[in-house]
């Protein structure tokens, strides 16, 4: 079971079949897959992520639900999810990824989830690095990844695709953190 995390506005959960429609309307939002893949109908997409739902991954790696806190702490809107599973689902390198809602954009809610994930993974898992992969277009998120510490590197295959790689080491992320 993964842990949960708070951090000043957000909440952090494990996944579940209940965040499944959240999931479910936040793909059917062209904006929202611009860059990944056209979503399907909406049965056909739905019954793809009770598949993925159901797909189990090493101790400490998973997908979150992201949900903005409400005014009494306590969990409020669906915001998105962050994930920290094997790259491109083959590994080995384990990659770290989000996926929000557009009224979540540019408010600093992807790297606040993130960096939670960031964390669990050098402090839990005690990985020697996380990596990530984007759309040469999408700045957005090529940008959350530069904040989260991630560097650039040489483009890499993967999702069937040459994409932009990034990567961060235990060892600049203790740079990062001074009380790693």
């Amino acid at each position: 079971m993964l842990p949960s995390y708070e951090t000043e506005r957000l909440i952090l959960q494990p996944r579940t079949l209940d965040d499944l429609e959240d999931y479910v309307a936040m793909d059917l939002d062209p904006q929202v897959v611009k860059y990944i893949r056209p979503t399907e109908d909406e049965e056909t997409h739905r019954a793809f992520l009770k598949e993925r739902f159901a797909v189990t991954y090493e101790t400490g790696l998973g997908f979150w639900s992201v949900f903005l806190k409400n005014d009494k702490g306590h969990k409020g809107s669906f915001l998105g999810w962050v994930f920290l599973v094997p790259l491109a689902r083959q590994g080995p390198e384990i990659e770290i990824g989000y996926r929000f809602v557009q009224k979540a954009w540019g408010k600093g809610f992807a790297s606040e989830a993130a960096r939670s994930i960031r964390d669990h993974a050098f402090t839990q898992l005690n990985l020697e690095q996380i990596v990530a992969v984007t759309h040469p277009d999408n700045k957005g998120s090529q940008n959350v990844l530069k904040k989260l510490g991630l560097q650039q590197g040489k483009d890499r295959f993967a999702y069937d695709q040459i994409l932009p790689f990034f990567a961060l080491s235990r060892e600049d992320w203790k740079r990062l953190i001074p009380t790693a």
